[in-house]
């Protein structure tokens, strides 16, 4: 009998539970197998077998992906050691996941694995632990995607598109290759009308929402896990090489909860230090003061040439904006 893990079993009984509820609808029902033509696509990726003698570590944070992302890695010869794949209808991201890449890690070093694979709750992120389970978020994803890319001549436009919050170093190193970067605002939505306007093929946010248009006009953590083991495989380089191609610049955030969202550039305590701190790091560095989209929060962000630098920035960023704003 086949041994399924608690989540994939779960995939099937709830697709069991469609074909009932497709049975007793009353009237003619238009059949799609979803799962099908999802596995069919996935399973297109990689040749077969491509991943015979892998281990792969798979956080599957008790969400949607519990029953396919370890079948499709199966599929491909991957033995898959899974944690997070026991969904009870509450503890999605609940300790795990994209967001909590710790236990990941954990797993990683314990297992010997090649590669440990972390989605969020609904599937639409990755982030990675190289063999020696340090994190690889976002910025390192997309930047390692974007360089094979342009090394093999392949990446559509030369673009990469990112958002205001990823890290410059990223611009840096796919410019040294001979692409260039995009951004964005903040959200996939942002990301993909930005890769639409330019061509591109290839871009994503450093939260390790990864989208490859060619394939898909949203994030899918499977497929961009996928497409990092392929350029593992190609070039014969683990992840902890294959990283070094980004050098972040250092960078420090914080953020603020306000009474208000008053615009900015009607607060000239802030608006005139974002400024000054603009002049001071010129093109070794960067500023960004944003509200957030969902919260009464306000976003401050400073990269720059040393971890002083951007230290010193952030004070005075905090300090401006407490005089202009009413912290919470």
């Amino acid at each position: 009998m086949e041994s399924l893990l608690p989540g994939e079993a779960r995939g099937r009984e709830l697709a069991a539970g469609i074909d009932s509820a497709a049975a007793t609808h009353a009237g003619p029902l238009p059949r799609i197998d979803g799962l099908a033509a999802y596995l069919e696509t996935t399973r297109s990726l990689l040749p077969p077998g491509a991943l015979a003698g892998w281990r792969v570590a798979l956080d599957t944070a008790n969400g949607s992906t519990c029953a396919t992302s370890p079948m499709v890695l199966r599929g491909f010869g991957a033995t898959v050691d899974a944690l997070g794949a026991e969904p009870d209808g509450k503890n999605i991201n609940a300790g795990v996941g994209s967001e909590h890449p710790g236990k990941l890690a954990a797993r990683v070093r314990e297992t010997g694995a090649q590669i440990g694979i972390a989605h969020d709750g609904d599937g639409d992120r990755c982030i990675l632990c190289d063999e020696h389970g340090a994190v690889l978020d976002g910025d390192e994803i997309l930047t390692l995607l974007a360089l094979h890319a342009l090394n093999r001549r392949s990446l559509a436009a030369d673009t990469l598109v990112v958002t205001v919050q990823s890290n410059l170093g990223v611009d840096a190193a796919v410019r040294a290759a001979g692409g260039r970067v995009e951004r964005s605002a903040v959200g996939d939505r942002y990301v993909i009308e930005k890769m639409l306007a330019t061509g591109a093929t290839l871009g994503g946010e450093s939260s390790g929402h990864v989208i490859f248009s060619d394939i898909s006009r949203t994030g899918d953590g499977l497929v961009a896990a996928l497409k990092v083991l392929e350029v593992m495989l190609e070039t014969g380089r683990p992840l902890s090489e294959l990283r070094k191609g980004l050098k972040k610049f250092p960078q420090a955030t914080s953020s603020l909860r306000v009474r208000e969202k008053l615009p900015l550039d009607a607060l000239p305590p802030l608006s005139g230090e974002i400024a000054a701190l603009e002049r001071e790091l010129g093109a070794e560095g960067r500023v960004l003061v944003r509200y957030s989209g969902t919260e009464t929060k306000l976003r401050l962000l400073v990269e720059g040439p040393t971890a002083a630098a951007v230290k010193s920035g952030l004070a005075r960023l905090d300090t401006a904006a407490r005089q202009a704003l009413e912290v919470v």
